[in-house]
């Protein structure tokens, strides 16, 4: 159900945090900050408050909401918008040798960089995520976890205007 920026306001931190959960897939501790953050003036107040949430938080919950995000392509059934979000990529139709593809880079991306690939899947298809995973693989791990701290920032900020209304 999509609610308005003043419904959102008034919602108990409760009922806050279980709408919005599906923002930022277990990192709860962001999703409660943004609860205390209220009131949002509009969507860009919502979207700029978590960045700065996001950004804020110390190494520790920023590598445990990477670590812990769906894996892109492997084949595990995933919930919520990243279901929606996966298969519109056509990360649920893959090849075999797709999957294999997917299956072993993944691996190759997650054992240098220490968490999995993180990329915006809305509007991309499996061959541009597959490239832009084969790209970034070349990244310094240092600079690749910022870059995936985004992609999970832009994630949360997509998702908001799934949820929110004008």
């Amino acid at each position: 159900m999509r609610m308005t920026i003043d419904q959102i306001n008034g919602l108990s931190a409760e009922v806050f945090a279980a709408n919005f959960k599906p923002l930022l897939e277990h990192a709860e501790w962001a999703i409660d900050r943004l609860a205390a953050s209220r009131p949002f003036a509009d969507h860009a107040d919502l979207n700029n408050k978590i960045a700065g949430i996001i950004h804020a938080a110390d190494e520790a919950q920023k590598r445990s909401a990477l670590i812990h995000h769906p894996k892109l392509g492997s084949g595990v059934r995933v919930q919520g918008f990243s279901s929606s979000e996966q298969s519109q990529a056509g990360l649920n139709a893959l090849t075999e040798d797709e999957f294999a593809r997917f299956e072993k880079d993944n691996a190759d991306y997650e054992q240098k960089m220490g968490f999995p690939f993180v990329v915006a899947v809305t509007g991309l298809d499996k061959h541009e995520i597959m490239r832009r995973l084969e790209s970034r693989m070349t990244n310094d791990p240092s600079d690749e976890f910022a870059m995936a701290i985004d992609e999970l920032i832009k994630i949360a900020c997509i998702r908001v205007f799934k949820l929110v209304s004008d």
